[in-house]
């Protein structure tokens, strides 16, 4: 019921690739850092997907993931149409790929994030 904990930092060569996959839009969303934890909630799965940017279809919506195998080299990238379930009809839709292994983010939680937000309300108060 956790997302996975499995990160890896952005090679070089292939954020210069991504670099290159046009774009129909004219603001291109980049991941904030490039230290990059995996999306998919923490059950078995082939490989580890970090979303990296936005895609290159608009319809469909599509965004490039980084790709990788835990304990094997190498990075890949993978402009792959979008999920977009949602809970209901007014939430947001689930930012994985279509077809992902586990459930929609939003049906997970990640102990981390929820951990740093506790620690920002308290800020706020």
């Amino acid at each position: 019921m956790f997302r996975c904990k499995a990160t890896t930092g952005l090679d070089d060569g292939v954020r210069a690739l991504a670099e290159q996959i046009p774009s129909p839009r004219a603001d291109v969303d980049w991941a904030s850092s490039p230290s990059l934890r995996c999306m998919l909630e923490d059950v078995p799965h082939e490989r580890h997907v970090a979303f990296l940017r936005t895609g290159a279809s608009m319809a469909p919506d599509s965004d490039v993931f980084v790709c990788w195998r835990a304990g094997a080299p190498g990075q890949w990238l993978e402009d792959i149409e979008c999920c977009m379930n949602k809970p209901n009809l007014l939430a947001t839709g689930c930012t994985l790929f279509k077809g992902h292994p586990g459930r929609c983010e939003w049906q997970y939680t990640d102990p981390e994030e929820l951990a740093v937000q506790t620690a920002a309300d308290r800020l706020t108060l």
